[in-house]
């Protein structure tokens, strides 16, 4: 999913939710961007999740302390979403909300 660098180098994790979503953004191709968009919340929770959540928290320090993304995550539990919401649930929910603002097919009359 995630490119490795050509050069090795320490790695800076992101520290915010805007910073991992744009990471994603500029990671995924066109066509998984505009099919995100055309999903509904229970199908986001469902397939999306079960696929991307695991490589998120991974790849951007979830299980490894990476207390500033955690905090920025939390930020978002209680006042968006639910409570019982995971992390990497947050990032899913607020690319998904991006995409879906940008990316939705729209039928052009001739």
């Amino acid at each position: 999913m995630f490119q490795p660098l050509d050069t090795p180098q320490p790695k800076q994790l992101p520290r915010t939710v805007e910073e991992v979503v744009t990471i994603l953004l500029n990671d995924l191709p066109l066509r998984d961007r505009v099919v995100l968009s055309t999903l509904s919340e229970e199908e986001l929770d469902t397939s999306v999740y079960l696929a991307l959540a695991k490589s998120i928290r991974e790849e951007f320090g979830l299980y490894n302390g990476n207390d500033s993304l955690i905090a920025s995550c939390n930020s978002f539990l209680g006042v968006e979403y639910d409570s019982y919401e995971d992390p990497a649930m947050v990032i899913i929910k607020e690319l998904w909300k991006k995409i879906k603002g940008n990316h939705r097919l729209r039928v052009i009359k001739g």
